[in-house]
């Protein structure tokens, strides 16, 4: 009976480690492959019929780190990052969730814009600014900065868009100093802050959102795709409805998976988590994977499927067209006149 005791209680105490194991958080994320959905069928052009050619936005999956789940980096694509490189610090989940979904909806704005005037529409540019949603704890622009603040420029340089800031901050190194222009009723002022390694990244350590005034489409656009947030989808989605909306110049069916971040004015966007897209590309069977050029190193030796690196909706455009039906241009050749300008 005393042995029976002894292993009874080995095993509640075993169980119960394992338990804390399981849940017990770590200030750790797992990056893993996320979904492949099929643009084809979850966004609708106005009253054109679903194309031949299918559009696969690809995500990623964030997972919260606890002792036991740090056993999925054995699995394909799975990495670990800090938590500070995903949540900013001092922001709840919840509130990290509603920026997300508030990115999606502004990008799938844009997508539309920028597609539908890249096919000869007349839809006008809608105001934009980019606004403080977040400051880091870490961040030097606490005390500088405020929620509700608008970014006018950086270094000089306007800001219209999310992009023009990353654009500015990757000419960075940590502890650089950035001119920040914030707009107001008085005009502009401008504060000088220094940059902070966040995530292994040079940050200004705030979480920035981008609003919009009224958009006026030629042709409607309705999206269905679910769960997903953040603007990362904003390329494939302007590439569907592009291909939506022109004349097919091929007859047999493609295949088209990417990741990106589009503005207004086409410049596509660097995004998190390019390897882990681009398992999920394979896994819906895409041959051809957009990415931004700025994301291209990440992938470089990829020789499954073709990868086209692009800093414009105008270069993903030119190769769509030119791919059309020829087999040569969709398979793993390498020629970079098909990739670049």
């Amino acid at each position: 009976m005393r042995r029976r005791g002894r292993w009874f209680t080995g095993v509640l105490i075993a169980t119960a480690v394992l338990g804390v194991a399981a849940v017990l958080p770590l200030p750790l994320y797992l990056v893993a492959p996320g979904a492949a959905i099929d643009l084809s069928q979850a966004v609708t052009v106005g009253t054109t019929a679903a194309p031949r050619d299918r559009f696969f936005l690809t995500d990623v999956r964030l997972i919260r780190a606890s002792p036991l789940r740090l056993m999925l980096v054995l699995f394909p694509g799975v990495t670990v990052t800090s938590a500070d490189a995903v949540v900013p610090s001092g922001v709840s989940g919840q509130r990290f969730e509603d920026s997300m979904n508030t990115a999606m909806t502004h990008s799938q704005s844009t997508a539309a814009v920028v597609a539908e005037r890249a096919v000869g529409l007349h839809v006008p540019l809608p105001a934009s600014r980019v606004e403080v949603e977040s400051i880091d704890a870490a961040s030097a622009a606490r005390g500088h900065l405020t929620v509700g603040d608008v970014i006018a420029s950086i270094d000089g340089r306007a800001v219209h868009a999310g992009i023009d800031v990353r654009e500015a901050l990757a000419r960075k190194r940590p502890g650089a100093p950035v001119r920040i222009g914030i707009a107001g009723t008085g005009g502009e002022r401008v504060i000088t802050i220094r940059t902070v390694l966040l995530g292994g990244k040079t940050r200004l350590g705030v979480m920035l959102g981008e609003r919009f005034g009224p958009v006026r489409l030629a042709v409607p656009v309705h999206y269905s795709i679910g769960d997903v947030g953040g603007s990362s989808g904003g390329l494939m989605m302007a590439l569907r409805i592009y291909d939506g909306l022109r004349a097919p110049g091929h007859a047999d069916a493609r295949s088209f998976a990417g990741t990106g971040t589009i503005a207004l004015d086409g410049r596509v966007g660097q995004i998190e988590g390019t390897p882990q897209k681009l398992i999920a590309a394979k896994r819906a069977g895409a041959r051809v994977f957009f990415v931004p050029r700025a994301n291209y190193r990440d992938v470089a030796g990829e020789r499954e499927l073709r990868v086209i690196p692009v800093d414009t909706f105008g270069q993903a455009v030119r190769f769509l067209d030119l791919a059309g039906g020829n087999e040569s241009l969709l398979g793993r050749s390498r020629d970079k006149s098909a990739t670049s300008e």
